[in-house]
């Protein structure tokens, strides 16, 4: 009698514990918290200032400052070339972001290509107005050293600096209405250890940006 006792009191206890699970999944399906974090590409940024070296005029001498661009002396005129790109981007994959965002970091290679120093920043424009509502560097523009040279004055790779940048707080209230993003650099044309710096028009400077948002939802809005 024991036998069909002891498999009816197991039958029993395992209806009981299906049962409670069931209840248990129920009650917690409705206030689960999820976190994710996400990746996202912005965009490459590549640009050269090949422009302004073939603007320069060799018969403009004697001139203070000179560079050479593809072996060719020129009279130097500016110290440094400003390049700015404007693309669009946006959020709108994000809704409500002041209560889902928790967490919004820029991920940043810069690649110098140059023999000297650049300086870059990244502005967020919104609607169709350039008047920058942020940027990504707090402090101003971050400075990238200059690509290393061989004994002839040779760029001989470009000089490639990883940075995260972790947005404020403040940012995350402004991400709907952002519309794209304004990248502005600075590339010097002289350096102080080097009397007459070599550029090539196959210089450039190569600059990828991307996202990562971290994100907290409950089950409920799913």
């Amino acid at each position: 009698m024991w036998r069909p006792f002891k498999h009816a009191l197991l039958f029993c206890l395992s209806v009981l514990s299906l049962s409670c699970i069931d209840k248990d999944i129920l009650n917690i399906s409705d206030s689960l918290e999820i976190r994710s974090s996400y990746s996202i590409p912005v965009g490459p940024v590549e640009f050269d200032i090949n422009g302004y070296f073939e603007s320069l005029d060799t018969l403009m001498f004697p001139w203070p400052d000179t560079l050479s661009y593809n072996d060719v002396l020129y009279p130097n005129v500016a110290t440094a070339v400003i390049y700015t790109s404007v693309n669009p981007f946006t959020f709108n994959f994000v809704s409500d972001p002041e209560v889902k965002v928790k967490t919004l970091e820029f991920i940043i290679i810069i690649a110098n290509g140059y023999p000297t120093a650049i300086s870059s920043q990244v502005y967020f424009l919104a609607n169709t107005s350039l008047e920058p509502v942020d940027s990504v560097f707090a402090g101003g523009p971050l400075t990238v050293l200059p690509a290393p040279v061989d004994a002839a004055g040779v760029v001989t790779e470009p000089n490639t600096i990883i940075i995260t940048v972790a947005m404020p707080d403040g940012f995350i209230p402004l991400m709907p209405d952002i519309t794209g993003i304004m990248v502005k650099s600075r590339v010097e044309t002289t350096r102080p250890d080097i009397s007459i710096v070599k550029f090539y028009n196959e210089y450039e400077v190569n600059i990828h940006l991307a996202t990562r948002i971290g994100l907290q939802y409950n089950t409920g809005d799913l």
